[in-house]
């Protein structure tokens, strides 16, 4: 036999040998396979009634109606009118983050983005957030807090064509020419807070379309430059006020029940000295000023008055020995009212001295 085929016939055989090697760790492959697909086959048929029990579970918030979840959302945020930020945790913007039923929940929700928070964060982001804000809130009445003098220029005309949902204002000015936002009706609105950051207008602008206005804040520049409808205000507070500009007020405000006061130290008018009588006043704060007007408490005649916190220099206390309870006990007795609440900042007697003069006050505090 020839040599070369010799050569092939050994190397056919070789071939033949790991074919046969091959075919046979194809075959122990194989059964390895199918010893893993029957193990599959098993876990399958385990897993299928776990993931059957898991789908059927739903977290316990997610089983409520959304009426539900837009009331708790509701509870996420500072008592209305208070504003929440328009960024951050605490904003109802983080509601829409968390999934998508919650974002639709949120989105559908008017009351929360009805009280909004002007912020200067930047003008662009604060503009586009508002204008979000506003529709968002449907049609509710609006709760507007300003206290930057930049942002309320750059971004309140956004929310001038929403006027007539305009509830509560709370702005700090300061242009007086801004308080011109403020001339127009507003059948909606219930609180108005004004801080003037300089003198106000020397014509004071009239605002009597506040058919529900009751209560209002004002500072010594807002004041003069605001004549509000006075005579159906509840609760009232003047800050930085001179006798004469608080006396005028005080005797069209005859239905007010709540009335914070700082009075600075002028003399009051001969043509003045009469007295105011706010019969409905069942809260009397003084705060504390630079300087105080002794003779000023003794003009108001408040029979319903329940609660009274004051400074004592407000009673003509000195350092020459003189009594504070002497012009408390005038007070009260002319106006015949029961206090049932009495504070005093800065006493010079004790506690025991007030409660001896006064043992029909159930609760005295001395700070």
């Amino acid at each position: 036999m020839p040599k070369s085929l010799k050569l092939d016939r050994a190397l056919l055989v070789k071939n033949n040998a790991q074919i046969l090697e091959f075919e046979a760790q194809i075959s122990e492959l194989q059964m390895q396979i199918s010893a893993l697909e029957a193990a599959i086959l098993v876990l399958q048929a385990e897993k299928q009634p776990v993931q059957q029990r898991l789908d059927s579970y739903k977290y316990p918030v997610l089983t409520l109606p959304n009426e539900i979840i837009g009331e708790i959302f509701l509870h996420f945020l500072p008592p209305y009118p208070e504003p929440p930020p328009l960024f951050g945790e605490d904003s109802p913007t983080i509601l829409t983050h968390i999934c998508r039923q919650w974002r639709e929940i949120a989105l559908t929700t008017p009351a929360l983005w009805r009280s909004i928070d002007l912020k200067d964060v930047s003008v662009e982001a604060t503009t586009s957030l508002a204008c979000s804000w506003l529709e968002r809130s449907g049609c509710l009445p609006l709760s507007i807090h300003a206290a930057d003098y930049m942002t309320l220029f750059s971004v309140f005309p956004v929310f001038i064509p929403h006027r007539a949902r305009w509830e509560h204002l709370n702005l700090r000015i300061q242009d007086p020419e801004h308080l011109l936002i403020l001339d127009g009706p507003s059948p909606l609105l219930q609180t108005l807070h004004v801080f003037l950051r300089d003198e106000g207008l020397s014509n004071p602008i009239s605002l009597p379309d506040f058919p529900l206005l009751h209560t209002v804040v004002l500072d010594d520049y807002g004041t003069p430059s605001l004549i509000l409808p006075w005579s159906q205000l509840t609760r009232l507070s003047l800050s930085c006020m001179y006798p004469a500009d608080c006396i005028s007020i005080l005797r069209q405000t005859m239905t007010l029940v709540t009335c914070n006061l700082e009075i600075w130290i002028e003399p009051i008018p001969h043509n003045q000295l009469v007295d105011i009588p706010l019969l409905h006043l069942e809260t009397l704060v003084f705060e504390l000023s630079s300087d105080v007007c002794v003779d000023f408490m003794q003009l108001l005649v408040t029979p319903s008055l329940r609660r009274l916190e004051l400074h004592e220099d407000y009673l003509g206390w000195d350092d020459k020995g003189s009594d504070p309870t002497a012009a408390l006990k005038s007070f009260i007795s002319k106006s015949g009212c029961m206090l049932d609440d009495l504070r005093v900042t800065t006493a010079s007697i004790t506690e025991d001295a007030y409660r001896t003069a006064f043992p029909s006050i159930q609760s005295i505090q001395l700070f």
